[in-house]
């Protein structure tokens, strides 16, 4: 139960239009007062929907100050502006969803995360000028100008991609079989005895690319995971049964690397499966290809496993979407098809039928139900009540719901 709500009152002064205030349900219904400064100034320079969403979302950071950081208020008149470690407490607390109990771990949609985010920083921005304006000192009030704004930007940093919101916003379908079999044609690398003319990749780009292909088919994980996975013995287990580690990042480390993603509060780590024809193919490109591409960046040797050939350093998920975007160079049909997030929807798609396969006979749901939870949050590294599993296979469920409408058989 939250402590904070939005009411609307009438302004006598504006013909009663409604003013919306974020009260405290503990304290009589008061408004809180500097809500009610930051909606006032939205109220007279935006629409009152939006002056009210935006309070409702203050709500949220309301909740945050009780129960994290009661002394925030005081510290903000004292100019004590808040650190990184908050900031990425105050983030994970924003995925907080309310119409649940806390207890179940339910989060909120990645689009209402990032308004959420948006309007944290638009008040914090207001907040703490209220007072770096009350300074003399020109130099020390810009200091801190900047200091809010280094804040706001690691806060920005946190927000989901537009493809993770496009994920949960608009179903991404699966890909069809004949289109995962295409682009095992596209990237199978040239060798002596072979030579791939549908390949867009120069000669030797082709198995490192080949790589980071199969193992978005075969792991199904995030872009952001994929290209911080690091060449060496506690990531990659390329014995008899190959498996691939994925780390949970350590932020206090010299060698953590922000990323814009959004995925940095959610990835946890995880060891999966890969395939003995993938695991060769990167015992190939480490031995082979790897040494040509890494060189010095930035003062040292990258211990990341893929390599930009542009500086020899770690490869970005900006890379690795060129990458994705030039299959489709001399095979004009797969355009508009693929993304990372498609893979990803298809692998779990093909987890969540192997295991229903398992199964089939059995007469016990409830075991069957949970095992499915526990296999498709462990392979999709989510909490354990996380609701992506549902998403994520979304369309194998909608194809059984049609196939027995139908009355057919499920393939």
């Amino acid at each position: 139960m939250m402590n904070y709500r939005v009411r609307s009152i009438p302004h006598p002064q504006y013909s009663n239009q409604l003013l919306p205030l974020l009260v405290n349900m503990r304290n009589c219904q008061l408004p809180e007062p500097s809500a009610a400064l930051w909606g006032w100034n939205l109220w007279l320079s935006q629409k009152y929907n939006t002056a009210k969403n935006r309070l409702h979302d203050l709500c949220i950071f309301y909740e945050y100050v009780d129960r994290h950081y009661p002394l925030f208020f005081e510290d903000a008149a004292k100019l004590n502006i808040m650190t990184r470690r908050q900031t990425n407490d105050l983030a994970s607390f924003l995925l907080i969803n309310f119409d649940y109990d806390v207890e179940d771990g339910v989060q909120v949609s990645a689009s209402t995360f990032n308004r959420r985010i948006d309007s944290i920083m638009l008040f914090l921005q207001y907040h703490y000028s209220r007072y770096i304006e009350k300074i003399v000192v020109s130099d020390t009030a810009d200091a801190l100008s900047r200091t809010v704004s280094r804040i706001n930007a690691h806060l920005a940093k946190k927000r989901f991609s537009a493809a993770e919101v496009e994920n949960q916003t608009k179903q991404t379908k699966p890909l069809e079989v004949e289109q995962i079999n295409i682009i095992r044609d596209i990237v199978r690398p040239s060798d002596d005895n072979f030579i791939n003319e549908i390949n867009p990749f120069r000669k030797s780009l082709q198995r490192r690319n080949a790589c980071l292909v199969m193992l978005l088919c075969e792991l199904g994980c995030r872009a952001s995971e994929l290209i911080l996975i690091r060449n060496n013995d506690n990531d990659l287990k390329l014995t008899t049964n190959p498996t691939i580690v994925i780390q949970q990042e350590n932020r206090n480390t010299n060698h953590f690397r922000g990323r814009k993603d959004g995925a940095s509060h959610k990835t946890r780590g995880r060891e999966l499966p890969i395939s003995q024809g993938l695991a060769s193919l990167l015992i190939q490109y480490i031995e082979e290809d790897r040494p040509l591409l890494r060189k010095s960046y930035n003062g040292s040797l990258t211990q990341y496993l893929f390599i930009s050939d542009q500086d020899g350093g770690p490869m970005t998920t900006k890379g690795l979407m060129y990458v994705i975007n030039s299959l489709y160079r001399k095979t004009p049909s797969l355009k508009q098809v693929i993304h990372p997030h498609q893979f990803r929807v298809t692998r779990g798609g093909q987890l969540r039928d192997g295991i229903d396969k398992n199964y089939e006979g059995a007469n016990s749901p409830m075991i069957k139900a949970g095992d499915m939870q526990d296999t498709l949050t462990t392979w999709g590294g989510w909490s354990s009540t996380s609701l992506m599993p549902k998403r994520y296979t979304n369309a194998i469920l909608q194809k059984r719901i049609r196939a027995y409408l139908a009355g057919k058989e499920v393939d």
